[in-house]
């Protein structure tokens, strides 16, 4: 039997019967009732139409096809064939379906405020308990908050990470609680307390069974890089890996062995690189521009990016936090110490200078100091790369030394058993709190955090 149209806006319009079976097609410069009732669809899923719907097939019926069918990872022309009949006809049967929907997630069921937003009386107040209960939902379903969490302001970083969940399920990222947003919510978040377990995309970060990582080790003043340094290569040895390839101080030292990812075989491979390897920045920015992962430990240079010499010299930064044309306009704001950003003054921004794999899934993880402070620039001058390609791991905070070869090493080891994300964060964040309780330190929040996994496959 041939496959029916099941929205309300296009199941009553016989002359889309055919372009539903592959028979015909819409393309700008068509007019009619057909085109009406794609564009009633297109402005009820939030692509505005200039003008507003008026059966003509022109450029901006043309531009919101467009949008839609990129949502939904569609190339091409966008024109309204069978598949983007069927998209468009699937979206607007699941929005169909809020009018008769009613909130059963424990989360929202009792909350007045979000049944409203349900129902299309009011939008989501712009802070108090209701925007918490969002919050909360989605920190647990892996859309990360980096820089409030759950603390009841509905502001930009919570519309990021409502636009980020919308994208996930193909809901147009306008960034606000839609109905139709609200009824997804309600359907995919846990129950209260409960986080949904992610992990990195390991079938993507392996290349011909190769996992392969490149580990920075950042330069200190007093020297405690080259005791960490030494420390990642007795615990690479530690747990099973074979120096392979040059040993001289200058080069870049390689490490490899067999991966516990169940159900998978393969190798990883690991560079490690420090103060003493010929052109550190260059051989880092490699492993970031090539590599399935890329580790970063050391000094945070107060925003500005990872450093492989003295503070008082610009030759081994890798810049992130300052020399984009979006930190002069103001878009992005700089490196937070001036003498740091003066030393740095003229060096162009290094995330400009690389070209990045749009097709290659990665992992970065900056753990120095409050590397939370260049997640903007991670987010938004690595060309080729969101969320759904690249996924972070960046600290709130002040990291103290003694912990910065442990991080990398916990990391590996995760990566080498196929760990989920929380298993990865947890020993280095339990290792990160030990430490400041120790030093009679009272943070609020965990040390290191992940960014971009809420839109990765659950387990």
């Amino acid at each position: 039997m041939p496959a029916r149209l099941r929205s309300k806006t296009l199941s009553t319009i016989s002359d889309l019967e055919a372009i539903l079976a592959g028979d015909e097609t819409l393309a700008r410069g068509a007019r009619g009732p057909a085109v009406r009732a794609i564009q009633d669809g297109l402005v009820a899923l939030g692509y505005g139409l200039p003008g507003g719907p008026d059966g003509v097939f022109g450029k901006a019926t043309e531009v919101g096809l467009g949008e839609l069918r990129r949502l939904h990872d569609r190339l091409g022309a966008a024109i309204v064939d069978a598949e983007t009949l069927t998209i468009l006809d699937d979206a607007l049967a699941r929005l169909d379906a809020v009018a008769e929907y009613t909130l059963q997630n424990a989360r929202f069921a009792d909350d007045p405020a979000l049944v409203a937003v349900l129902r299309g009386h009011r939008p989501l107040p712009r802070g108090g308990e209701s925007v918490t209960r969002i919050q909360r939902a989605l920190l647990d379903l892996h859309f990360a908050l980096p820089r409030g969490g759950a603390d009841g302001d509905y502001g930009g970083e919570t519309r990021e990470a409502l636009r980020r969940f919308q994208r996930w399920q193909r809901i147009r990222p306008g960034g606000e609680l839609s109905p139709l947003t609200m009824m997804v919510l309600d359907e995919l978040a846990t129950p209260p307390a409960v986080t949904i377990t992610r992990a990195p995309e390991y079938a993507k970060l392996l290349r011909d069974d190769r996992l392969t990582v490149t580990i920075g080790m950042g330069y200190d003043e007093k020297d405690l890089d080259i005791r960490e340094r030494g420390e990642v290569v007795r615990g690479l040895l530690r747990s099973g890996f074979v120096q392979i390839g040059e040993t001289a101080d200058d080069a870049v030292h390689t490490f490899t062995r067999d991966l516990e990812i169940p159900g998978r075989s393969g190798t990883m491979r690991v560079r490690l690189i420090s103060r003493d390897t010929a052109r550190p920045e260059a051989n880092f920015a490699e492993g970031l521009v090539q590599d399935a992962v890329t580790v970063y430990a050391g000094h945070a240079r107060y925003g500005t990016g990872p450093d492989f010499d003295g503070k008082e010299s610009a030759a081994g930064n890798f810049v992130i936090g300052v020399g984009a044309p979006q930190h002069l306009t103001g878009a992005l704001e700089r490196g937070y110490n001036p003498h740091m950003n003066q030393i740095l003054a003229g060096v162009p921004n290094d995330l400009l200078r690389h070209r990045f794999d749009p097709e290659r899934y990665q992992l970065w993880a900056f753990l120095g100091c409050t590397t939370r402070n260049y997640l903007d620039e991670l987010r938004g001058l690595v060309e080729g790369k969101d969320t759904h390609n690249l996924d972070l791991i960046v600290s709130t905070r002040l990291i103290y030394w003694s912990n910065t070869a442990f991080g990398p090493l916990s990391i590996v080891r995760g990566l080498l058993r196929g760990a989920d994300i929380d298993a990865i964060l947890g020993p280095i964040n339990e290792r990160a709190l030990a430490t400041e309780r120790k030093l009679g330190k009272d943070f609020v929040g965990p040390p290191f955090i992940g960014d971009g996994f809420g839109d990765n496959a659950p387990r």
